[in-house]
Parts: structure tokens; sequence; C-alpha cells
């Protein structure tokens, strides 16, 4: 999943041997790099062209602000998606 979330960031074309690699199959990144938060390592790709996916990185003091602050991030992306898709919006 992880290779499909960064092909479609870079726009590249995830690819399981370097046979058949060409210059179209490679996506872009201005930076990449690895941190560590808390105890996981985390690899950032940023500067993307173009970018189809993205993370969202949630943290919080326990799970259930965790859990919290997920749903209302969901409900918000849900509503944008359902404004786009519909093409109106309600005031208010």
């Amino acid at each position: 999943r992880n290779m499909e979330r960064l092909a479609k960031a870079c726009g590249s074309e995830a690819m399981n041997s370097t046979d058949g690699l060409t210059k179209s199959c490679l996506g872009w990144a201005g930076t990449v790099y690895e941190e560590t938060l808390g105890e996981e390592k985390y690899t950032f790709v940023e500067d993307c062209r173009n970018p189809h996916s993205c993370t969202i990185l949630v943290k919080g003091p326990n799970k259930h602000t965790i859990d919290q602050i997920k749903d209302a991030v969901r409900d918000g992306l849900r509503a944008v998606k359902n404004a786009i898709e519909d093409d109106a919006l309600v005031p208010g």
C-alpha cells in the first residue's frame, strides 16, 4: 500500500523490477527525508509535482483524542468531497 501511495504522490509507476524501466516510469520529488517521531521512523516526501495522494499524520496525548481528531478530519474531507461531487454548497 505504501508503494502505491508513493507512486501516486510522485507521479511515478510502481515497478517490481528494473526490467522495462524507462524515464516515463519515474516520478519526481523535491525533498525526501527520514525523521523519527517518538519511537517510529517516518519517510517524508515533499514538493511533489502534481501529487494525487497524501498522508495526514495525527498525534495526540491519548487514543481518545486521536480518535476524535481522526473523526473530525474524516468528516471535513467527506464534506469537501460531497461539495465537489454535488457542485453545490449550503451556507451556514
